[in-house]
């Protein structure tokens, strides 16, 4: 686990309060942070489910529509995923501000369920491409999810794109442990 400082309401204000370690609300306990090179955003979260499960959250269409999003804020619409490494993904919907979004890549490891890794190209950062990984170690009561999006510091400033990964985190620990869908998620 990293060492965790909380930041309540922290504002965008570009790199130095991305740099800063933070936690968001008590409900998800997601901490997330940036390596030092400022390459990475290094998200993590125990959820009480087996690695297994976790896994088919991530991949499978029908569960990723059901708990990536939230009503008001960001909605997941479309998912597509052939799951081995050399195929694709792509994920479409409505963004934070309203409009549409788009996210595709390729899967680049697939190792059910210990790692997922695959490239990341999203609408909203123009044709920057990075890495998305996901690491699941089972633990006594769950399973210690940590994702890692890399490739950051090719492109200053992305990560301010990215800071989003603990709210996301949550949304999938919610859906897995509770059953909360983006239907059932009360609006923010």
């Amino acid at each position: 686990m990293f060492p965790v400082a909380t930041l309540v309401g922290f504002p965008a204000t570009g790199w130095g309060a991305i740099k800063r370690i933070f936690e968001v609300p008590m409900t998800t306990k997601a901490i997330s942070q940036v390596t030092p090179d400022n390459d990475a955003v290094i998200t993590e979260i125990e959820i009480a489910a087996p690695p297994e499960r976790i896994f088919q959250a991530l991949v499978d269409p029908r569960q990723v529509l059901l708990w990536w999003g939230q009503s008001g804020m960001y909605r997941c619409r479309e998912f597509t995923s052939d799951t081995r490494p050399g195929g694709a993904w792509r994920s479409s919907g409505q963004g934070m501000d309203g409009g549409p979004f788009n996210i595709f890549g390729e899967y680049l490891e697939v190792d059910p369920p210990r790692a997922l890794a695959y490239t990341w190209v999203a609408s909203w950062t123009g044709d920057a491409k990075t890495i998305v990984s996901w690491e699941l170690e089972p633990t006594a009561t769950g399973t210690l999810v940590r994702i890692r999006h890399s490739g950051l510091a090719a492109h200053p400033g992305l990560a301010e794109s990215y800071r989003g990964w603990p709210m996301i985190l949550g949304w999938i620990r919610s859906y897995l442990e509770t059953g909360e869908t983006v239907e059932s998620r009360k609006a923010s």
